[in-house]
Order: C-alpha cells, then sequence, then structure tokens
C-alpha cells in the first residue's frame, strides 16, 4: 500500500466570498452551574490551546515517530492529519458509512494490509453524534492498536460504553467548538502510558489581553451584527470560472496548524469560561436549534439532513446538511453570507463517502449563542436558494 497522500483543495480566492453575517461559533455564552457532563471537565485534562495539538501530545505519549501508522478516518478535517505528518509518521485513511461510521468489513482489512504495524487509530464522533465503540475497540485490541478518541465535535454525551472521551486509550477535545471561549484543546489519558510532561505558558500579554475579552463578555456580552435584507436568490446569475484543485503530494502541514504554537497551553481565560459556562442552557439552545434546522430543510428541495433525528443526551456541535448541487448552491449561499463550512481539503481516498461529502457536505452553525433573528435569516436564505 503506498503511504503518499495526494491532496484536494478547493480554492476559494476566484468565488469573492463575504464574510458569514452569522457567527459560526459561540461568541455570547450564559453563566451557571449544572447541566450535561463530561470527562474533560474533571481536571484530568491537559489544556492547549486547539485540539490539533492535544491530539500531537496524543500520539507522542504512543511513542509514534517515523515508520509508524495512524489510522485516520478518510472524510476528515485537514488538521486530523497535521500532527502526524510533524512528527514524521504515515497516515492511512480508512473507509466510512453514509452515516460517518466505519466500514468494520473492510477497517480489519486495512489493518491486516499495513505495510506496517499500525499504531493508532482516530475516530471522530462527527458533529456530537457519539460512534458505537465495542467493534471498533474489539478489533484495536485484537491487534495492539491504541483507540484515540476525536472528541472534538463531542465534548458532552454517551456512547454504549461510557461517556465520550472515557473509552479511547486517549481523548481530544475542542472545547472553543461548545464554550464562547478565544481557544481551547484537551487531552485525556484513559491508559496507562502518561501524557508528555504538559503545554508551555502563554505570554502574559495574551493571557491579559484574554482575560479582559472575557470581562467584556461577562458585562456586556458580544453585540449582534445587523443582518442584511434578504436578497432574490440569484437563480440567473453566473458561477465564476471554476477553482482550481491542483492535486499535491507533498506531505507538508496545512496553514492552519503552526508546531511554534503546539506545546502551548490554552489561555486561562478559555480554561474559566469551559468551567463556569451554563452547560444546560449549552444543551437546550444547540439541541433545539438543531431540531429547528430539521424543521427547516424538511420540505426543501436538493438537500437533506445527514442525521434525521436528534437521540436523548446528544449535544450537537454543528448541523450537517447534503446539498444535491454542491457547485451552485454552496457557492449562492457564500455569496450571500451565509455561515456554512465544509471540509473542502482533503486527502484523496477510494472511499467514495469522503469523496462525495467533501464538497456536498456543509456544516451550518446551530449553537448557543443564536438569537431568534439569526435563525430565521439563514432560514430564510437557505429557503430562497434552495427553493429557486
Amino acid at each position: 500500500m503506498s503511504h503518499t497522500l495526494r491532496f484536494a483543495r478547493f480554492d476559494p480566492t476566484p468565488c469573492n466570498f463575504p464574510a458569514p453575517k452569522v457567527p459560526l461559533l459561540a461568541r455570547q455564552g450564559a453563566w451557571g452551574e449544572g447541566g450535561p457532563d463530561s470527562v474533560f471537565l474533571d481536571g484530568r485534562s491537559a489544556f492547549y490551546s486547539r485540539g490539533r495539538y492535544a491530539l500531537k501530545a496524543a500520539l507522542q505519549a504512543l511513542g509514534y515517530g517515523p515508520g509508524d501508522v495512524v489510522l485516520v478516518p478518510s472524510y476528515h478535517c485537514r488538521t486530523m492529519l497535521d500532527p502526524a505528518l510533524e512528527l514524521g509518521g504515515l497516515v492511512e485513511l480508512f473507509p466510512l458509512t453514509p452515516f460517518l461510521t466505519p466500514r468494520l468489513d473492510l477497517l480489519e482489512n486495512r489493518v491486516l494490509r499495513a505495510s506496517r504495524p499500525v499504531k493508532a487509530l482516530l475516530l471522530p464522533h462527527y458533529f456530537g453524534f457519539p460512534q458505537q465503540l465495542a467493534p471498533v475497540l474489539a478489533l484495536c485490541q485484537r491487534h495492539g492498536i491504541a483507540l484515540i478518541e476525536d472528541c472534538s465535535h463531542a465534548f458532552f454525551g454517551q456512547t454504549e460504553l461510557g461517556p465520550v472521551g472515557s473509552v479511547g486509550d486517549y481523548a481530544i477535545a475542542s472545547p472553543y467548538k461548545f464554550f464562547p471561549s478565544a481557544d481551547g484543546g484537551l487531552v485525556r489519558a484513559n491508559a496507562a502510558q502518561p501524557l508528555p510532561s504538559g503545554p508551555g505558558r502563554r505570554a502574559w500579554k495574551q493571557e491579559a489581553a484574554a482575560a479582559l475579552a472575557l470581562a467584556r463578555l461577562r458585562l456586556g456580552g458580544v453585540g449582534e451584527a445587523p443582518l442584511p435584507p434578504l436578497a432574490d436568490a440569484p437563480a440567473a446569475q453566473p458561477l465564476p470560472p471554476p477553482a482550481l484543485e491542483p492535486e499535491t503530494e507533498t506531505p507538508a502541514l496545512s496553514c492552519h496548524y503552526q508546531p511554534e504554537q503546539a506545546d502551548l497551553a490554552g489561555l486561562a481565560a478559555s480554561r474559566w469560561v469551559m468551567m463556569h459556562a451554563d452547560r444546560a442552557h449549552l444543551a437546550e439552545r444547540r439541541r433545539a436549534h438543531y431540531r429547528d434546522w430539521l424543521a427547516r430543510v424538511a420540505p426543501l428541495p436538493r438537500c437533506r439532513p445527514l442525521f434525521t433525528g436528534l437521540p436523548e443526551g446528544v449535544v450537537p456541535y454543528m448541523f450537517p446538511l447534503l446539498l444535491e448541487d454542491c457547485e451552485t448552491d454552496f457557492y449562492r449561499l457564500k455569496q450571500q453570507g451565509m455561515p456554512l463550512w465544509r471540509w473542502d481539503e482533503q486527502a484523496l481516498s477510494n472511499c467514495e463517502v469522503a469523496s462525495t461529502y467533501r464538497k456536498h457536505l456543509v456544516h451550518l452553525p446551530c449553537h448557543q449563542g443564536l438569537s431568534p433573528a439569526q435563525m430565521d435569516w439563514m432560514g430564510q436564505l437557505l429557503a430562497r436558494v434552495l427553493g429557486a
């Protein structure tokens, strides 16, 4: 099996997309106690500035380095690969089902066909929906592979084997995706191997600026920007020339991964926000907004939600929506300031799901900071564009 990774990247530069008119991540918070619990709040996790750097710490604890293999899902954020590439190891991709669960019939074959022993397997709980861990854990135990739970999308929740983050040998999380904090990445060791010595302290000026921003947030919050009037859906608007998507074999780190930041701690203010935010409010609003999105997209053509239900206890990170016409509708939505993300820079694989979702699966915000006016504006814009 070849270990050369080939990347495809959508270049949005020719599209001149405006800034999103609604924040993609929470910028407002409520303070209090109570709500869903999380193993990442028990004080046993090392606090880094981003989850990508927490992942590096987990790989280092495993002794991962040149010649070692880590299995990563074929549908991935680009920064899920960066820590392994920085450490000089090998990344191999495993296929997924349409619901982003591992193809167990092919996963073991990936392990057996690997030209070198597999050191670790990274398994994300996509969009806050916990994976079924028992079969993957059994496979890892059969082959002596460390399981790393990627809880970047699932700070809260329960698997069939325990709370998310408590089952894998290591678990990582990205609290800034759930809390209105400036940064934050956590790594938790559930295995015998201890974590590295820990992240280094941030510069005092950074800590002071973050503390001042937190004080302003607690005193008055962040003002809500006025929303622009909705234009008619640009059905006849021509699309720009297709953005170039060059394939490259260069195993370079992505622009979002800064090696000089990898060993730094998260900000003290970010830790405070994580520990003192009203988790009940956070979970309730995220679940309510997710259900709101389900109702809004149900009658729309040319799209469908990836997950059509919201099981009890799931605290969603984003609302994943599949666009049928990903080229036209993605462009039109972005041109009008719709806040949405997608993972359109990926290592190429033979997984049809990943190849399709790279452009067709978009991520819409459902965080606790969204106001009714913002939800209405986004819903009406989606209806105008997809209904055109």
